[in-house]
């Protein structure tokens, strides 16, 4: 039960944030993608390069940082990411990831509510991806 209310209160807040997130980038045509992975039991947005920016230059980036613990985020850098990670721990803040990938062509990120007990997830609740041609 706590997992299943630690998914709903966090699929609320990401749709909290995508409409957040269209209102700061003009509302914007390209509206963020849900995603909906049963399989891997998990449900999030792809955002695109411009709403990658506008998250990355808000706020949002810093609260989910106060809020939610490192261990409690999996990260997904883009091969070609030049973020600074040491001992397998990222020296970087959500919004730095963001503002990375939407610095690059066709850069744009995509965030996950998971259920962490899922092997596909690997123990981690929000899941974070760089995205860039």
């Amino acid at each position: 039960m706590k997992s299943y209310t630690l998914v709903l209160a966090t699929t609320g807040m990401i749709l909290a944030g995508a409409a957040a997130i269209q209102i700061l980038n003009g509302g914007d045509a390209g509206a963020a993608a849900p995603i909906v992975d049963p399989g891997n039991a998990r449900v999030g947005l792809v955002l695109s390069t411009g709403e990658t920016a506008a998250l990355a230059n808000s706020p949002l980036p810093r609260l989910f940082d106060s809020a939610v613990p490192a261990s409690a985020e999996g990260i997904a850098l883009h091969p070609g990411s030049k973020l600074p990670v040491i001992g397998g721990q990222l020296l970087a803040g959500t919004g730095d990831v963001a503002a990375e990938a939407a610095t690059h062509p066709g850069g744009y990120v995509s965030v996950y509510a998971a259920y962490p007990g899922s092997p596909a997830n690997a123990g981690y609740p929000f899941l974070i991806a760089q995205h860039w041609s």
